[in-house]
């Protein structure tokens, strides 16, 4: 399950920023549910749920209080709570990530700080965000 070759992982780290459907900026903050198709990158403040059908790239200015949820995810900055990555979850020898892990593949790279159990994937599906509230009107 983990410990594949390099060759095998998927460089989320490298992708050009055109390749991203959804980028919070560093000097950004949001508060919510972002659920996506596409990749997407965050190196802002992000306080939610993250759920991709895709790729998410955590940069080293970003600061995540989340669960994480995509294809293959690679964590650069910082992140509290916990990441299913369908594929490959790489850890950043700048990442610090404290949450539990279930994943395809796991990649840990010297220096990168790794707090909390680890599992692999077998059985998991991506939740549905909670929907906002609908209120009507009278």
């Amino acid at each position: 399950m983990f410990g594949k070759n390099k060759k095998d992982v998927v460089a989320v780290s490298t992708l050009p920023l055109e390749e991203f459907e959804f980028l919070l900026g560093k000097n950004s903050i949001l508060c919510g549910n972002l659920q996506t198709k596409g990749a997407s990158r965050i190196d802002g403040n992000f306080k939610g749920i993250i759920v991709s059908e895709n790729d998410v790239l955590i940069g080293t200015s970003g600061m995540i209080e989340a669960n994480i949820f995509g294809e293959n995810v690679t964590v650069a900055g910082h992140v509290n709570g916990n990441i299913v990555a369908r594929g490959t979850l790489e850890i950043l020898a700048s990442g610090v990530l404290n949450g539990d892990v279930k994943a395809g593949n796991l990649v840990v790279e010297t220096g990168a700080v790794l707090r909390g159990n680890i599992g692999g994937i077998e059985g998991i599906e991506n939740p549905e965000p909670p929907q906002a509230p609908v209120t009507e009107e009278k």
